[in-house]
């Protein structure tokens, strides 16, 4: 069988997951790496810190990983924040603003994810 080079059907090598990537930054001005990505079938809002690179991932410090769906049409407010990523640190929470527009950016984002 002649298979064409760009017909991928045949290709089984295995692929890179993609990983859309947003940086959303709080009231305080803390910077944070927000990742959408699919682990089987389920995708995922990975919340890093961006301040804190050395010793840990190329997008930060891992905060806090969500489902997708649980963030999504939800109004996560808690002590004035919009969404506490870690209540042991001050600076690890999404205000409203940052958490609009992250939500904003998941809804025209996530169907890449399919």
């Amino acid at each position: 069988m002649i298979v064409d080079p760009n017909d991928l059907r045949h290709d089984k090598r295995p692929r890179k997951k993609p990983i859309y990537k947003k940086k959303i930054v709080n009231e305080k001005g803390i910077a944070f790496n927000v990742t959408l990505t699919k682990e089987g079938k389920a995708k995922f809002i990975t919340f890093y810190d961006s301040r804190f690179i050395k010793g840990f991932t190329k997008y930060g410090q891992s905060v806090a990983k969500y489902y997708m769906t649980t963030l999504m049409g939800k109004k996560w407010l808690w002590g004035g924040y919009c969404l506490d990523l870690y209540g042991g640190v001050d600076d690890w929470y999404i205000d409203s603003k940052a958490f609009k527009e992250l939500t904003n950016w998941i809804e025209k984002t996530k169907h890449k994810l399919n």
